[in-house]
């Protein structure tokens, strides 16, 4: 009975607050509207070689209020705007992982974020005289890009005309849409011929058809290599070394 006056009285009053009929001193002091804010995302890029769906651990940091009680969200993982997967934030700690699927979803960029948050907090109520809880709900924009890249695989081949040495170089990167492997038009590719302990860039180019030649001057034996770098949806891959 006293439970359901008191509640009674607090409906009354809360109205009368909201119509600031209530005198100075009586509304609870104003609370935080982010009690709790999340700093950054980690997330692991990934390589495939299959067309299987695969897990991508996600965590988050955070910063919270000294009115702030707890909280939950959901938080966004997408590729080119589109949703692909949600993640469960509970207490300040991600409660799942990220299932990526590359076969429906594709390779390349993915972005952890925003979430959609709900966090409590506490406030104390002068009114009546005790500490009581309140929610809020918000969105947080904070973001992080992993990425979903394909296995690769590169050769080169070479052939020699007197002091004339051409080098015919191939690269081809997984493809989960079509199950297989299929040609890379790799760009930033460098042939390479071995110098001492090191690799001196003979000529940088981009494949075409999973393709490029290079035809070079030189009459001793030397060692050389394809070296393509990594890209947002593919690997970076080292051809085996060939000496002529």
């Amino acid at each position: 009975m006293q439970a359901t006056a008191l509640r009674h009285f607090r409906n009354i009053t809360a109205g009368l607050a909201a119509t600031g009929l209530l005198i100075a001193g009586t509304v609870p002091a104003q609370a935080s509207e982010r009690p709790i804010d999340i700093t950054g995302y980690s997330a692991s890029s990934i390589t495939v070689a299959d067309s299987n769906c695969h897990y991508v651990s996600v965590k988050a940091s955070s910063k919270v209020k000294n009115d702030y009680v707890d909280s939950y969200a959901s938080i966004d993982v997408t590729r080119n705007g589109g949703l692909v997967h949600s993640l469960w934030f509970e207490n300040r700690k991600i409660t799942n992982r990220a299932l990526i699927c590359p076969s429906w979803d594709g390779l390349g960029t993915y972005k952890v974020g925003p979430a959609d948050v709900s966090a409590s907090y506490s406030y104390w109520d002068s009114y009546f005289g005790f500490e009581d809880t309140d929610y809020v709900d918000y969105t947080d924009r904070t973001s992080k890009s992993f990425y979903v890249r394909g296995k690769t695989k590169s050769s080169l081949t070479a052939k020699r005309s007197g002091s004339k040495v051409s080098l015919t170089a191939k690269a081809q990167v997984y493809s989960p849409e079509k199950y297989r492997y299929g040609q890379y038009n790799a760009k930033k590719a460098k042939f390479q011929v071995k110098s001492g302990n090191s690799w001196k860039t003979l000529k940088t180019v981009t494949l075409k058809k999973g393709t490029a030649k290079l035809t070079v001057k030189q009459s001793k034996k030397k060692t050389y290599r394809l070296s393509i770098p990594t890209a947002t949806w593919a690997a970076a891959t080292n051809s085996k070394s060939i000496s002529k």
